[in-house]
């Protein structure tokens, strides 16, 4: 395990351009580079994966946000129903820019050239706040019921009473930023994703790991961003899931099942080895039921 030191000048220096909240710092500027990149046919997301072929995340969503500023930012979620999409709290309200419209893109390997679903209810856990980074998780809800095929399926949420940390679990996040952070990877696709392993819950290899530090690490999940694999840019609201996961327990489901949703990535550069933090979603089961 590499111990990333940063010394507090250069801590100074990456902080001084950022700082207004997610869609200024990351969803705006990722918006209009996904947009330029995808009309040239070249484009790329999460960082250390490889380019994802159709059907590979058909759970996975993304969102194209159009702010009260008409800016347009991105954002990605997870498909939980024929007409349901859990993200994070922080891609309608972010603690400076705040949502005016969502569209949710499903079975695409492209999020401006896909196939858009109109977004006609959003409900963010009461309990959110953007400044203690607590509580990021939301809900959205589908203006029409979408039918599932090969490229788009939903995650199975966990069943109740399952006590576990997932510590050592082989699992994969998938989202809409980028796989390298100085360049682009692969023509004609911008879906993509990477193997992470799911790190220890104490106080070190979590919460201190963080680019962002919430007030509270009760409901985290983390990733090592050891060897500059982990999530980043439009990532944020995507899904952490384990593949196959009831097939692995001897009861058999070919779905992924969801254990956290992207909430906590680096905004200064994706390759500096912060940990990345999800929501953990096993903490907010009741409050996703309630809002099926």
């Amino acid at each position: 395990m590499r111990l990333l030191v940063l010394s507090g000048l250069f801590l100074a220096f990456i902080a001084a351009g950022h700082g207004l909240g997610y869609h200024q710092d990351v969803g705006v500027p990722e918006a209009a580079r996904i947009r330029a990149i995808e009309a040239r046919q070249v484009s790329s997301r999460i960082i250390g994966g490889m380019p994802s072929q159709y059907g590979d995340n058909p759970y996975l969503a993304g969102l194209l946000i159009t702010l009260t500023t008409n800016q347009m930012s991105v954002c990605s979620g997870t498909l939980l129903s024929t007409n349901k999409v859990l993200t994070a709290g922080q891609c309608w309200y972010d603690g400076y820019s705040q949502g005016k419209n969502v569209q949710v893109v499903l079975g695409s390997l492209q999020l401006f050239f896909g196939s858009r679903y109109d977004v006609s209810a959003i409900a963010v856990h009461p309990g959110f706040n953007p400044r203690k980074k607590i509580n990021d998780i939301a809900m959205l809800t589908l203006r029409w019921s979408i039918n599932f095929y090969r490229y788009v399926q939903p995650a199975l949420l966990p069943p109740r009473g399952l006590n576990s940390t997932f510590q050592g679990v082989g699992a994969k996040v998938s989202g809409f930023g980028k796989t390298s952070e100085w360049s682009a990877v692969g023509p004609e696709t911008v879906q993509n994703a990477v193997s992470v392993a799911v790190s220890g819950s104490n106080w070190y290899d979590c919460w201190y790991r963080l680019p962002q530090r919430p007030s509270s690490d009760e409901n985290l999940i983390c990733t090592s961003g050891d060897n500059g694999w982990g999530a980043c840019g439009g990532d944020l609201g995507g899904p952490l899931v384990i593949e196959d996961y009831y097939n692995l327990t001897s009861n058999y489901n070919g779905s992924a099942l969801l254990i956290g949703v992207t909430s906590l990535m680096s905004p200064y550069g994706c390759q500096t080895g912060f940990a990345t933090g999800y929501t953990r979603v096993t903490s907010f089961l009741d409050w996703i039921q309630r809002n099926m």
